[in-house]
């Protein structure tokens, strides 16, 4: 899912949505992707992909606040975890490992733009094959969808 034009608001969601709870970026993307739609809300732009990537470099330039979604394993925290992101470029940099902070580092030494950025990950509890997200995963990413809405609306 991605629109066209100026927008300042970035929806970066990642995962396989094929492995289950790995795909609930995608799921709230296109929950935020309906909303949006039927709010009339044109200044959101969303990237769906299976991982980051140093080609969205370019659309981060753009935006003046990033929202980037993804799963955790349910090991790492039982709940939905809401970070800022803050440019630091990881020791193990490379274009086949990217997280949000390195792309905002990336941006930042690219273009010399700094977008707010944050993170919205969602526990998951089912990293298998299939298309479904576990009861859990998708009741914290209802959570997560209204809160991001919350988001994109308090500066709207």
């Amino acid at each position: 899912m991605k629109k066209n034009g100026t927008n300042t608001k970035l929806i970066i969601a990642y995962g396989n949505p094929y492995r289950n709870d790995d795909g609930v970026g995608h799921y709230i993307a296109s929950e935020i992707q309906k909303w949006a739609d039927k709010e009339k809300i044109d200044e959101i732009t969303i990237i769906t992909a299976y991982q980051l990537d140093i080609d969205m470099t370019e659309d981060i330039s753009l935006a003046k606040t990033v929202f980037f979604l993804d799963a955790h394993i349910e090991e790492y925290s039982p709940e939905l975890v809401i970070n800022k992101i803050e440019a630091k470029k990881s020791n193990g940099f490379t274009t086949h490992v990217f997280t949000p902070s390195d792309l905002i580092a990336l941006v930042n030494q690219l273009y010399n733009k700094d977008p707010s950025a944050m993170l919205i990950s969602v526990p998951g509890y089912d990293f298998d094959m299939g298309e479904e997200l576990t009861p859990e995963t998708r009741k914290q990413a209802d959570r997560a969808t209204e809160k991001l809405k919350h988001f994109l609306t308090k500066s709207h």
